[in-house]
């Protein structure tokens, strides 16, 4: 009788290695470009200053914050911040500002709002672009009186929101706020 003795059978268990190799190659692929992804998101999501990318604040002057929002800023101004967000359709500025309350009645006329109301709610694009600069919360104010308008323009209009409210130190602040609209 003869006997041949067979070796066992190989190839499965090196196939289930290979197997397993291919699929942890693959997923390990797979979570490394999920990170890398997330690592472009988040640069998309937080724009670096002035690089021109749509949510990054720009480093402008306040006269062209001014003249984007259609407003003058009084010569008796105080403590005056402004800036401004390239977008990616819309771009966005906002500009506070103290003035003497003897001045406010006399300011709001000379704008093109056509009617002034008593509010407590502002919007949260405003009020991150407000903290943005350092300027007071307008939130934490009261009574503050608000009022808009609108300005054709070329391409798009503006809309601008102004609202004040009188201090404790003889001074009345002024928050302006302006978008392009559709």
């Amino acid at each position: 009788m003869s006997s041949t003795i067979r070796p066992a059978p190989a190839a499965p268990r090196s196939r289930r290695r290979l197997l397993l190799g291919v699929l942890t190659a693959f997923f390990l692929l797979l979570a490394t470009g999920a990170a890398g992804l997330y690592w472009v998101d988040y640069d998309l999501r937080h724009p670096k200053p002035n690089s021109g990318r749509p949510g990054a604040w720009m480093t402008v002057d306040r006269a062209e914050v001014a003249g984007f929002a259609h407003v003058t800023i009084p010569v008796s101004a105080e403590d005056v911040r402004w800036g401004y967000q390239n977008g990616f359709q819309d771009d966005f500025a906002v500009l506070a500002f103290r003035i003497p309350q003897g001045e406010l009645e006399q300011y709001k006329s000379s704008l093109p709002a056509s009617e002034w109301t008593d509010r407590q709610y502002v919007q949260q694009v405003d009020l991150d672009g407000f903290q943005h600069i350092g300027a007071p919360s307008p939130s934490a104010t009261s009574p503050l009186t608000c009022g808009g308008f609108y300005t054709p323009g070329k391409a798009k209009n503006i809309g601008t929101r102004i609202c004040a409210a009188s201090r404790s130190d003889g001074t009345s602040q002024v928050w302006v706020s302006a978008f392009h609209t559709p």
